[in-house]
């Protein structure tokens, strides 16, 4: 009421080309298109590594490499982030656990994963079953994951505590707080 609507033909294509690619996301940890790159995280003061950092890339066979920023806010607003988080999580404990020292391994998660109440039990389970002692384990948040329901994050932030996983805050300042 009123405004003015235009309709362009190039905003229906955006809506099918995100639908495919919300579709092919879907179907990506069963066809094996996702892939984990480990960033090491040093210690400033030696340069020492002390872990690494999984990161997520997703080689789409015909759009080629598809940038985390383009697939995981999808992921996200779908739920697929689920399926991909748990997936990511299992992968690099499991990479992890067979490196001949015992660094540490830090895993993003999302607000969508942190609020959602199987993720402790997910931990937990590939923990016992990739051996990877808790210690070695990092679980990166953002801001973001914080804010949407405070009281359920804590909530699930103490339950990875009790179970030995080191928590640390990722992309601190670029979110809300900046």
């Amino acid at each position: 009421r009123g405004t003015c609507r235009r309709y362009d033909a190039s905003m229906g294509a955006q809506i099918r080309d995100r639908r495919q690619l919300e579709h092919d996301l879907r179907h990506a940890v069963a066809k094996g298109e996702l892939e984990l790159v480990y960033q090491p995280q040093t210690q400033i003061e030696s340069g020492a590594i002390t872990g690494f950092e999984a990161l997520l890339r997703w080689r789409h066979p015909e759009r080629g490499s598809i940038s985390p920023a383009v697939f995981v806010p999808i992921a996200e607003e779908t739920g697929a982030i689920l399926e991909i988080g748990a997936w990511v999580l299992r992968e690099a404990c499991r990479a992890a656990a067979g490196w001949p020292n015992p660094l540490a391994i830090a895993v993003n998660v999302s607000a969508v994963q942190i609020h959602s109440p199987d993720l402790v039990g997910l931990v937990h389970e590939v923990l016992l079953g990739t051996g990877l002692a808790p210690g070695r384990l990092e679980v990166e948040i953002t801001e973001t994951a914080l804010i949407s329901d405070p009281n359920r994050a804590l909530l699930t932030l103490r339950q990875l505590k009790a179970v030995g996983v080191r928590v640390a805050m990722d992309d601190f300042g670029t979110g809300y707080s900046s």
